[in-house]
């Protein structure tokens, strides 16, 4: 596999996360300060895809025209997604 195939299928495995999943039951009348917390609106987190954006873009273009060691990038892009990987399989 490629580097460059790497941040592909890390890109798409990040993209196919699903974040409402990490969203727990509603929660019981509140009791205490702790039943309040959870028991108000539910917090939001700004999530947005990977692909396009020009940070990655400019790696992919970088690794490309040889200016990163593609060994060393695909090799760090494979750690990266089985640690992802792994902490998404643990919150499912």
């Amino acid at each position: 596999m490629s580097a460059v195939e790497a941040l592909d299928e890390l890109i798409e495995q990040l993209d196919g996360t699903d974040v409402s999943a990490v969203e727990g039951d509603s929660p019981k009348p509140a009791a205490d300060a702790i039943d309040r917390v959870l028991g108000s609106q539910p917090r939001t987190t700004n999530v947005r895809s990977l692909k396009g954006d020009e940070t990655i873009e400019a790696f992919r273009r970088e690794l490309v025209d040889g200016l990163i060691r593609v060994d060393t990038a695909g090799r760090a892009l494979r750690l990266l997604s089985q640690v992802v990987g792994a902490v998404l399989a643990g919150r499912a």
